[in-house]
This record gives structure tokens, C-alpha cells and sequence, in this order.
């Protein structure tokens, strides 16, 4: 088990490595720097200025190394629109798009296990019916469109929940539950189809012709459907904390995505380089996590660390 860990752990820092690199070198394909952070009435002597003063006049390989140092520090550089270090912008932000992931995950995931895992013991019923049809629903709906539409009903309509801000838990009501449309679909379509595919083993009708009690039975075939469950459920997750950008200026929610477009409006070099690493970041941890919790649902993975968890594909 501890060189299963140390081997995802090695492989999440060398993807971090591989995406901050590509981060580096893209962003300075688009131009002169010095040029896009200057205003667009400065002289060539203000350029040169800013060149020097972020470090521009460097060869490249000592702007990557200090770059990669920056990182290692949590040193991201200076925000030029906001006039402070970087870390301190992205960070609150961050938190807060946490809060609005998470929340949005945890709708996701406890009722889009429940529909699906009730929808693949049922399988042919009008219930079963009825859950796949939502799910694809909900695959297909924008979250843009359906936060509009929530807007709509619950602000405009009803007056029940503020339609924008951060005031409060009511405010988060509303951006959740867009965010969480499209997770929870996909949730619940892959944990049909794992019940579904558990159910029809001969281990659990065996099971069944046993006698052992419906609680035990339902306990057995989710922990066996959990793992490409857990996959999913993770990679859904980091897609929750870095695609926020749409729903957070929607909702007026101060995240890192409302702060990615005003870094982007600004031309503001830094803070978007700086969003970039950190959503990285926060996306290789999630994965690494999701690679541990196999330790725990595969008992393979404990007892032999050079067998692989079994993946299984997220179509239903």
C-alpha cells in the first residue's frame, strides 16, 4: 500500500510539473508580456520598466526556474490590476469557490447515488424510466440556462432566495444546485449501471438465494459499484472547482472564476498564471485523493500495491 501511494503521489506531482511548464511557455507565446501588461498609451522607456521590473529581460530558462521557485513558495508573483501579491487575491477566492464546489458536489453526489442505486435495483420499472430520462436531462441542460431559469422561479417569481451575492446560505442555494445539475446526471446514469451490472452476478443472487437480509445485500452491491462511482464522482469534483467561471458571474459569487475574468478584462499577466497553477493544483490533489479512497474500497490494493484499481468506463 505505501508504494501504491508513493507512486500516485509521484505521478500527481510529475502531471503538476507537466501543467504548470505548459502554462509558462503558453503564456509567453502570445507576444511580448512587458507589452500586454503596459497600457496601451505607454512609451517604449514604461515598457522597458515593467520589463525589468517582473523580470521579462531575462533569458528564459531563469524566468522558468524562478517561476517553478515561486510555486514551490506559494509566491505567484504581484497582481498589477489589484497592486497585491497574488496569493493573497487567488487564496479567499479559492475558498470560496470551495464552498460553492463542495456544496454543489455533496447535492450531486448523495442524490444522484440514491437515484441511481434505486433506479439499477428497479431496472425496466417507470421509476428507472423516469431517472434515466432526467439524467439525460440534465446532461443536456447548460448551467448558465438552468441558474437563469432558477433565477427565474425562486427570485423573480416566488422571492424565496436572492438571486445574486454572498450573503449568507441562501445565497449559495441557488449557484449549488446549477452547478450541480450536470454532476448529479452523471452520477446517477453510472451508478445504475453499476448496480445494475452487480445485481446480475452470480454472487449476489447467490446471495439472494441465501436469504441474507435486504440491508446487507444493498450494503454489498454498493461497495462493490463504488469504484467507478468514486471515479467519476472525483473528476466531476475538480471539473466543479476549475468550471465555476460561468456560474460564479452568474450569481455574482466572489470565486476564482469572477476573478479570472476581471484578470483576463485587465490583462493582468500574473493573477491569470496564478489561477491557472492553483486550479492545477487543486485538481491533481482531488485526483490523488481519489486514488487513495481505492486503498480503501479494493482490498487488492492493500494487500498487493502494484495491482491497479479497476476503472471503469463513465458511460451508462
Amino acid at each position: 500500500m505505501t508504494s501504491y501511494i508513493l507512486n500516485r503521489l509521484l505521478q500527481g506531482l510529475i502531471a503538476m510539473w507537466v501543467i504548470v511548464t505548459i502554462v509558462f511557455f503558453l503564456a509567453r507565446l502570445g507576444g511580448d508580456a512587458a507589452a500586454l501588461l503596459a497600457p496601451a498609451d505607454a512609451t517604449p522607456e514604461q515598457v522597458e520598466a515593467i520589463r525589468v521590473s517582473y523580470g521579462l529581460d531575462q533569458p528564459v530558462y531563469l524566468q522558468y526556474l524562478d517561476y517553478l521557485r515561486g510555486i514551490v513558495t506559494l509566491d505567484l508573483g504581484q497582481s498589477v490590476s489589484y497592486r497585491q501579491p497574488v496569493t493573497d487575491l487567488v487564496v479567499p477566492a479559492m475558498l470560496n469557490t470551495a464552498q460553492l464546489a463542495l456544496t454543489g458536489f455533496v447535492i450531486a453526489l448523495v442524490v444522484g447515488i440514491a437515484l441511481g442505486a434505486v433506479a439499477g435495483m428497479r431496472a425496466g420499472s417507470r421509476y428507472d424510466q423516469a431517472v434515466r430520462a432526467l439524467s439525460v436531462l440534465g446532461q443536456s441542460v447548460p448551467p448558465f440556462w438552468l441558474g437563469m431559469l432558477l433565477v427565474l422561479l425562486f427570485s423573480i417569481t416566488l422571492g424565496w432566495l436572492p438571486a445574486f451575492g454572498s450573503e449568507g446560505f441562501t445565497s449559495l442555494i441557488l449557484p449549488a444546485c446549477a452547478l450541480a445539475a450536470f454532476p448529479l446526471a452523471s452520477i446517477a446514469r453510472l451508478t445504475r449501471s453499476s448496480v445494475l451490472e452487480i445485481v446480475g452476478r452470480d454472487q449476489t443472487l447467490f446471495e439472494r438465494a441465501k436469504g441474507v437480509s435486504p440491508a446487507v445485500l444493498v450494503a454489498h452491491i454498493l461497495r462493490n459499484a463504488s469504484l467507478p462511482v468514486v471515479t467519476l464522482a472525483g473528476i466531476q469534483l475538480g471539473a466543479m472547482f476549475s468550471g465555476t467561471i460561468v456560474v460564479e458571474n452568474l450569481f455574482a459569487w466572489p470565486g476564482v472564476g469572477q476573478l479570472a475574468i476581471q484578470a483576463i478584462q485587465a490583462r493582468d499577466y500574473a493573477l491569470i498564471q496564478g489561477i491557472v497553477v492553483i486550479n492545477t493544483l487543486v485538481f491533481v490533489a482531488l485526483l490523488f485523493l481519489v486514488d487513495l479512497s481505492y486503498g480503501w474500497l479494493d482490498p487488492r490494493v492493500r494487500t498487493n500495491s502494484s495491482a491497479e484499481p479497476q476503472k471503469a468506463g463513465v458511460s451508462a
